[in-house]
């Protein structure tokens, strides 16, 4: 029967692996979030295997992998930053296939895999790998990804194929359990209506999260005559007119700078945009909105070196919103708000 000695113990096959699995899940189940599990359970899976690094490849849905998380033996130089953005086509769609095969890859000796596979060998060989062990990544059937670790003892080479196969369903469980909470976040920070950013998702503004000494400017918007279209059209075209405004917003200013606050309010929020390239984007704005007939009061309130908080930069530009909504008033011939 094979065995691998791993701090202290000998694992065996089946009983004791499965009893390593356990351990690997106690051991990562104290962490906070998946996130936090999923690089607890690398560190878990790299020191109890004597292994150099431990690590997963992501899906990019663009034809491209990803290294996503990495644990690194110390004095083992990382190679995170070096492996993004690596085709599938041509490099890693034989793995693929043969995990098809054989669930899981086993290279016992990187310098004789050249033969096999010329393009993983020159992306194998510079990090200092001479032999490693790599399972798939599923979610729904589907391959999304893949584990693995690199220089294992090559003697117990075998039986640490077997943990990882055992290991598959934890750490795909945990990129599914980590896309969930990562969607429930998203979802919490996107106004249901228009998909655009809410209130809850500006939070950052009045914290450690708000950028200083930089340029920002802020525009504060607000409908104009949307209770008429209520009123006369009725709240499905109220509503699908708060949209167009969104889509306006988002279509000039960009889909991560717009929030919407209020039932007709939203506010821009752009750092580092010069004063000319302010000035193109909100003529392109005005020009935008006249042609897909939404009318918004806006004010604006722009400093070249923000050190103030964000509620006195939201202030002014209410109030010179508030001058754009009066003068709109005025124009229209209204005595009140609509």
């Amino acid at each position: 029967m094979g065995q691998i000695v791993v701090v202290g113990r000998v694992w065996m096959k089946e009983q004791n692996n499965i009893e390593f699995i356990m351990e690997m899940v106690r051991y990562a189940a104290a962490a906070q979030s998946p996130q936090c599990i999923i690089q607890k359970i690398l560190e878990y899976m790299g020191k109890h295997l004597h292994s150099d690094r431990a690590y997963i490849f992501e899906d990019n849905l663009d034809g491209t992998f990803s290294n996503t998380y990495e644990w690194c033996k110390e004095g083992v130089h990382a190679e995170m930053e070096n492996l993004q953005n690596l085709p599938y086509e041509g490099l890693l769609d034989t793995w693929f296939l043969e995990y098809d095969k054989h669930h899981t890859i086993v290279i016992e000796d990187v310098a004789k895999y050249r033969n096999v596979n010329e393009r993983v060998y020159q992306i194998l060989e510079p990090q200092g790998i001479r032999s490693m062990v790599t399972g798939p990544i599923t979610t729904c059937g589907k391959y999304v990804g893949f584990y693995g670790v690199d220089n294992p003892p090559v003697a117990y080479i075998q039986n640490i194929s077997q943990i990882l196969e055992m290991a598959e369903f934890v750490i795909s469980m945990m990129i599914r359990l980590r896309n969930n909470a990562d969607m429930i976040e998203q979802n919490a920070n996107i106004d249901a209506l228009t998909k655009c950013q809410n209130r809850k998702a500006l939070r950052w503004a009045y914290g450690e999260g708000c950028k200083k000494n930089e340029s920002i400017t802020i525009m504060l918007c607000d409908l104009n005559g949307l209770k008429h279209v209520n009123d006369t059209k009725g709240h499905l075209a109220g509503d699908q007119y708060i949209c167009n405004a969104a889509d306006l917003l988002m279509d000039c200013f960009g889909r991560e700078e717009v929030y919407r606050i209020g039932g007709d309010e939203f506010v821009v929020v752009l750092f580092q945009e010069s004063k000319e390239s302010w000035q193109e984007k909100l003529e392109w704005f005005l020009k935008e909105a006249d042609r897909r007939g939404v009318s918004l009061a806006f004010g604006v309130c722009r400093r070249e070196n923000f050190e103030s908080h964000f509620d006195e930069l939201l202030s002014e530009a209410d109030k010179k919103m508030y001058e754009c909504k009066s003068a709109y008033y005025e124009r229209m011939g209204l005595r009140r708000r609509e």
